[in-house]
C-alpha cells in the first residue's frame, strides 16, 4: 500500500509529488495524459511563451530608436509552434526525470476511486490495475465548457486546448467567444500574429471579472482597438452555418461575420465527472466539496486545485497542495488562506492585481483612497522603450495601510509580489514612499504612486 496515491500530475500533483517526496512518503502517481497538466502543456506556459513573442514583435517596430534596423523580417507561426512544443517537452521530460530518478511509479491511465483506499486505474487499451493508498488526492483539474449549442468540434469551433495542440497555422480569421483571460491573451496572440480577430462577450467590458477593474478593461480595449481586433459587447452568438471550411455567424447585435475558426473561451468546469463510485460528495457545478483543511467526506481523500471551488489557478493549485501535505504528515491542520491570491493576465499589456481593487472594497465597506502613476514618467520603463501603462495603489482612507494593487504595464506580474508584501505587513502610504528602491527600476514607480497619498498633493 503506497502512503498517497495522486491522481493527475498537474501543478497540484506536481508539487504535491515534490513535497511528498522531501517528506519520504511513498508515493503513485495516476496520470491519463501528460504530466505537467493543462498549465504546462496547453495554458499557462504555451500561451505565455506566444505571448512573449508577440509582445516582441510590437516591440520590434522600436527598435529603430536603439539604432537597429530590421528589414525584410518574416513572422512564422508554425515555428513558434514548434518553439513552444521543444519548451514544454523539455520542461515535461524535466519532471518525468525527476520522478524516474526517485523511483516514483507513474501509472498512465485513468484514475477512479472505487473505495476509501483504492483507486482503479484504466488503461488506453482497456485493461484495468487497482492500487491501494493510505492517502488519496485528487488533482484532476478541468477542462473547457461549451455553451449553449455551440459545441467544440475541433475543425471550426475549437477549445483553448485543441488550440494549443493542433493549431500550428493561425486562421486568417479568427472569431473569439469570450473576453476574459483566455479569451484576452489568445485573442492578443493572434491579432499580432496576423490574423483578423473578433471578440464577442456577453458582458460590457473585457475581463469582465470584478477583479479586475474597469479602468484596468477600458485600458486593454484601447490596445485591443490600436491592434485592430473588433470586439463586440452585451452580444451573444445566435447563429452558426458552414459553408466551405468556413463559419458564417450571426450575432445578436445583428452583425453577421464570416471567419476561418471559432475559439470557444467561456470557462472551465471541474473534471470530476467520473472520479469515483464511492460517494465524494459534489455541489451543483461538480466542484468536490471540502472542509477547511481541503478533506472530502472521507477524511482521508483530499482534493486540491480546479476541482474545489477556489481561485482556478495553477499556483493556488500548488499552494493547496502544500497544505494538504502538511495536514497529511503533521498533527496540527492548517488552512488554506486566498486573501493574498496574485492575478496575472499575459495579453495586449502585462497585467497584474493583489488584494482588493476599490469595488471589491466598497463591497465590504471599506472607504477607499488611491494613488496612481503612469509607466510614462518611469526612468527604467523608458529605456526598455516599453513604458504604456500605469499602478494604483489601493488604501483604506481611514488609516492609509494599503489593501491592493493594479499594475498594467511590463513586470505586472513580478511588481505585485513586492505589494503583496506590503499588504501582509500593513504598509501605509508613507512607509511604501520612504522604501529605498534601486535607480533605476521599475519598483521606483511606488514612490511615486504615493506621493499624493503619502506627502501631499503637488498639484
Amino acid at each position: 500500500m503506497y502512503d498517497l496515491i495522486i491522481i493527475g500530475m498537474g501543478p497540484g500533483g506536481y508539487e504535491a509529488s515534490l513535497t511528498a517526496l522531501r517528506k519520504g512518503l511513498n508515493i503513485a502517481i495516476v496520470e491519463k495524459s501528460k504530466v505537467g497538466g493543462n498549465c504546462l502543456n496547453r495554458a499557462c506556459i504555451p500561451t505565455k511563451y506566444f505571448r512573449s513573442a508577440a509582445h516582441q514583435l510590437e516591440k520590434l517596430k522600436k527598435l529603430s530608436d536603439y539604432g537597429i534596423v530590421v528589414e525584410n523580417y518574416t513572422v512564422d507561426y508554425s515555428k513558434a509552434f514548434e518553439g513552444k512544443e521543444k519548451t514544454i517537452t523539455f520542461l515535461r521530460n524535466s519532471l518525468l526525470n525527476l520522478l524516474k530518478s526517485k523511483k516514483v511509479p507513474v501509472y498512465r491511465g485513468t484514475g477512479k476511486i472505487v473505495g476509501k483506499n483504492q483507486v482503479e486505474v484504466t488503461y488506453p487499451e482497456g485493461n484495468r490495475e487497482l492500487i491501494e493508498g493510505k492517502f488519496i488526492l485528487i488533482a484532476t483539474g478541468s477542462i473547457p465548457s461549451s455553451i449553449g449549442n455551440i459545441k467544440p468540434d475541433g475543425e471550426l469551433i475549437i477549445t483553448t486546448e485543441q488550440f494549443m495542440d493542433n493549431l500550428n497555422k493561425l486562421p486568417e480569421s479568427l472569431l473569439v467567444i469570450g473576453a476574459g483571460v483566455a479569451g484576452c491573451e489568445l485573442g492578443y496572440i493572434s491579432a499580432v500574429f496576423g490574423s483578423k480577430v473578433h471578440i464577442v462577450e456577453i458582458s460590457d467590458r473585457l475581463l469582465p471579472s470584478k477583479i479586475f477593474s474597469k479602468e484596468i478593461s477600458k485600458n486593454l480595449l484601447r490596445k485591443f482597438n490600436q491592434l485592430g481586433i473588433e470586439t463586440n459587447f452585451n452580444t451573444t452568438v445566435t447563429d452558426i452555418s458552414r459553408d466551405n471550411r468556413k463559419a458564417t455567424v450571426t450575432l445578436s447585435n445583428g452583425k453577421i461575420l464570416t471567419v476561418d475558426k471559432i475559439l470557444l473561451t467561456v470557462g472551465r468546469v471541474p473534471n470530476t465527472s467520473d472520479i469515483d463510485t464511492v460517494g465524494i460528495e459534489k455541489d451543483s457545478k461538480g466542484f468536490i466539496k471540502v472542509n477547511d483543511y481541503l478533506q472530502t467526506n472521507f477524511e482521508n481523500i483530499y482534493a486540491v486545485g480546479d476541482v474545489v471551488n477556489s481561485p482556478m489557478l495553477a499556483h493556488i493549485a500548488s499552494y493547496e497542495a502544500k497544505i494538504v501535505l502538511h495536514n497529511i504528515t503533521e498533527d496540527e491542520k492548517i488552512s488554506p488562506d486566498y486573501t493574498l491570491t496574485p492575478w496575472s493576465v499575459f495579453s495586449g499589456y502585462e497585467i497584474g492585481h493583489v488584494g482588493l481593487n476599490e469595488e471589491e472594497a466598497k463591497e465590504r465597506g471599506i472607504e477607499v483612497i488611491t494613488g496612481y502613476y503612469p509607466y510614462l514618467y518611469n526612468e527604467k520603463a523608458a529605456d526598455e522603450l516599453d513604458n504604456e501603462g500605469y499602478v494604483r495603489l489601493y488604501f483604506n482612507r481611514s488609516d492609509l495601510k494599503i489593501i491592493g494593487a493594479d499594475v498594467v504595464g511590463i513586470g505586472a506580474s513580478e511588481l505585485i509580489h513586492q505589494i503583496s508584501l506590503f499588504i501582509k505587513h500593513g504598509y501605509t502610504a508613507k512607509e511604501i514612499h520612504d522604501f529605498i528602491y534601486f535607480h533605476p527600476s521599475l519598483s521606483e514607480i511606488f514612490i511615486y504612486a504615493t506621493y499624493d497619498v503619502a506627502i501631499g498633493k503637488l498639484f
